[in-house]
């Protein structure tokens, strides 16, 4: 059987690879290397790999360098959604995995920023992590989703510059059991 979209993308380290091409389009396997720190040459190329293969990310040049083939990559942005189909597929312990892997992933990213920060900092830097309940009928939450979706968009499609700084938003809605 094949694995799932999900479980291709959630995997910590092809995870990053995402977020840091989502971030800075069109980088190399050194870019990318530099970028993310930790992750050893062989490792990023068979994380590539899988990534490449599973259609959410692509090549999108060759360069030749002394002579070898250098690859520079890209997300396909229209292929990182999960469908409709591929969720109502997704067993409840599926999703549940999911979720467990996506909020791990976002500590470790949360992690990262405040173990190389200082305190002081959070504030200017906008770190914040909320949680709130809202009385909402379907109607008036899905145009709620809407609007925050197109915020979203808006501010996703803003071109890195030097007076730009990468964020994390991560949101997360959960009905209340009837």
């Amino acid at each position: 059987m094949a694995e799932k979209k999900a479980d291709i993308m959630l995997h910590p380290i092809r995870m990053r690879i995402i977020q840091e091409l989502v971030k800075s389009p069109n980088q190399t396997v050194q870019q990318l290397i530099d970028h993310l720190g930790d992750v050893p040459q062989a490792t990023m190329y068979r994380h590539l790999k899988i990534l490449s293969n599973a259609e959410l990310i692509h090549v999108v040049e060759t360069n030749k360098v002394r002579g070898t083939v250098e690859k520079v990559y890209a997300v396909l942005v229209e292929n990182l959604a999960i469908t409709d189909k591929e969720l109502e597929e997704t067993a409840p312990e599926e999703h549940l995995r999911y979720f467990m892997t996506y909020q791990a992933n976002l500590a470790k990213e949360f992690e990262r920023y405040v173990m190389s920060q200082q305190p002081a900092s959070y504030k200017e830097d906008g770190l914040g992590y909320w949680q709130t309940t809202m009385h909402l009928s379907d109607e008036e939450f899905e145009e709620f989703a809407e609007k925050l979706g197109q915020l979203i968009k808006e501010a996703v499609e803003k071109k890195p510059n030097k007076d730009r700084r990468a964020r994390t938003l991560a949101t997360i809605s959960i009905p209340e059991v009837e």
